[in-house]
């Protein structure tokens, strides 16, 4: 009998995921997925990290309408 020990990357979130399907452009979806072999990560890994990222710089949706007034 073998025995396998995973050795996974540890958890980034401490909460349930869900499948989420998205269309992207087939040359992005391709740079997607060499940047992820590059890199020795999932693409989901990538995904995950460069969505967190972009949401965590966006301004407020209030500050989006500031000075626009008519």
């Amino acid at each position: 009998m073998i025995t396998v020990i995973g050795m996974g990357r540890p958890k980034i979130y401490d909460e349930p995921r869900v499948a989420t399907a998205i269309r992207l452009p087939a040359s992005l979806r391709d740079e997607l997925h060499e940047a992820a072999a590059a890199r020795d990560v999932s693409v989901n890994l990538l995904v995950t990290h460069a969505v967190s990222k972009f949401l965590h710089q966006l301004p407020p949706a209030d500050d989006l309408f500031e000075g626009t007034a008519s």
